[in-house]
């Protein structure tokens, strides 16, 4: 009887440690998490708007994924275009990554017919972007081969193609418009063509034209106020990519195949050897 039960027991508790087992084999594989393998998203904004990266796509193990948006519009005012884009594509499968965007119109200081932002992890990395019929405030650009800056005035900072490279992966990121870049000097009397701006920024951000005669924008400090008490910064991008590095493949030698050399003594191997004869009617 108590063999009996003392067996019982052994194959419950067996039978419990297989069930435990199972479970916690179970569970580790369920929480192992997917590697990401590259990503990609085509617009966003921070700071005093903040707007979520839209769309977003991103491979896991190397699988295809691709989100679209139909359009996004931000900041109209008073028939002003403000922010708009349509055609927005974001794109990842393994290590390759890119967004799209169609009919870009940034504040009226980028536009472009297409802007495509791209990263590929073979071969030790590459990235950059593509643009049709793009121009910055009015003057025609071209896809620069590397990072571009133009420091448009004290109050508007712009960024072409700043890529970043790590030991792991390169990102790449479009087109970055930074409003207040600088504020070092918040005395500093804004100019007549910041003063000419500046309203139209308040109202951008804010969401109404501010009353000059109460609050007037004459310096930097001002314009700060006016924006956010804080003076927080304004950032929007257009097109960032994201893509791990693939490791790089040893070759393997081929085998080298020795020539049979004939022992002494021992007749050479024969030798098919083509050739024509002459035809003979």
């Amino acid at each position: 009887m108590k063999t009996s039960k003392f067996a019982g027991a052994g194959a419950a508790a067996v039978g419990a440690a297989t069930a435990a087992a199972v479970l916690l084999l179970g569970s580790t594989a369920a929480s192992a998490e997917p590697v990401v393998d590259s990503s990609a998203y085509v617009f966003r904004t921070d700071g005093l708007l903040s707007i979520s990266p839209s769309p977003y796509a991103e491979s896991r193990d190397g699988d295809h994924d691709r989100q679209s948006v139909a359009d996004v519009t931000a900041l109209p005012l008073h028939g002003k275009p403000g922010i708009g884009l349509s055609a927005l594509v974001a794109e990842a499968e393994g290590h390759r990554a890119e967004a799209t965007v169609a009919k870009v119109n940034l504040l009226d200081v980028l536009k472009a017919e297409t802007f495509r932002t791209w990263c590929d992890g073979a071969d030790g990395g590459s990235a950059g972007v593509d643009l049709v019929n793009a121009s910055i405030l009015g003057t025609p650009v071209k896809a620069p081969a590397e990072e571009q800056r133009f420091d448009v005035s004290p109050l508007l900072q712009v960024t072409l193609n700043q890529q970043d490279r790590d030991d792991d992966s390169i990102t790449v990121t479009g087109f970055t418009l930074t409003l207040l870049p600088n504020r070092d000097d918040p005395k500093r009397p804004l100019n007549k063509e910041e003063q000419e701006v500046a309203p139209d920024l308040v109202g951008l951000v804010t969401g109404q034209l501010p009353d000059l005669q109460k609050t007037p924008l004459r310096t930097v400090d001002d314009l700060l106020r006016a924006l956010s008490p804080k003076g927080d910064l304004l950032k929007i991008t257009v097109g960032s990519a994201t893509c791990a590095l693939e490791e790089e493949k040893e070759h393997e030698a081929e085998p080298v195949v020795k020539k049979h050399e004939p022992e002494p003594g021992e007749a050479p191997r024969p030798e098919v050897v083509q050739k024509s004869l002459p035809v003979t009617g």
